[in-house]
């Protein structure tokens, strides 16, 4: 039971609206526990190795669990390739992380200059939880901003990947 709805403008039936935040929304078939750490932790699983800002081939994602922590790409030569860092750890309800991805799709060392994503898991029941990402701040990154925005407001971006990660989950869980 995947379901999931995407909104550039950030928009929803609660929410103000926003252009400068992306939400996507899913309920995937696995209880929080299992939501989150697939999310986190187990995001190699399901990341697309194309969605990757190095300059080699991606080998690994990486997700340091703890605030404070890294987000990265292990390239196969070992390389790391910095992404994110975490800025919230509360498993299994809130995830959120940096996005220090600057407009030409380089890593962006300046905290001024990045965006925010946050992941919430509610559970729905045992075996179902709603995941929401609000990707927001993207104004953070400056002149042509938008552009980044549609980028991962298309179905190739955060919908696209939302679906990877709820078969994901619905394996872990299984």
């Amino acid at each position: 039971m995947t379901q999931h709805t995407a909104d550039s403008t950030g928009t929803d039936s609660a929410a103000p609206a926003d252009s400068a935040a992306v939400r996507v929304e899913l309920t995937v078939d696995a209880g929080a526990d299992t939501a989150f750490d697939v999310f986190t932790t187990g995001m190699d699983s399901w990341w697309p190795r194309g969605h990757h800002i190095g300059s080699g081939p991606l080998a690994e994602v990486v997700v340091e669990a703890h605030t404070g922590g890294r987000l990265y790409g292990r390239e196969e030569d070992g390389t790391e390739c910095p992404w994110g860092r975490v800025l919230v750890w509360d498993r299994p309800t809130h995830f959120a992380f940096s996005w220090d991805i600057s407009l030409d799709w380089q890593f962006q060392p300046d905290q001024a200059l990045t965006s925010r994503v946050d992941v919430t898991f509610t559970p729905v029941d045992d075996g179902h939880t709603t995941v929401t990402l609000v990707h927001s701040e993207l104004d953070r990154h400056g002149d042509g901003w938008e552009t980044m925005r549609d980028s991962i407001a298309s179905p190739g971006g955060w919908p696209m990947i939302h679906d990877n990660y709820a078969h994901a989950a619905r394996a872990a869980a299984a």
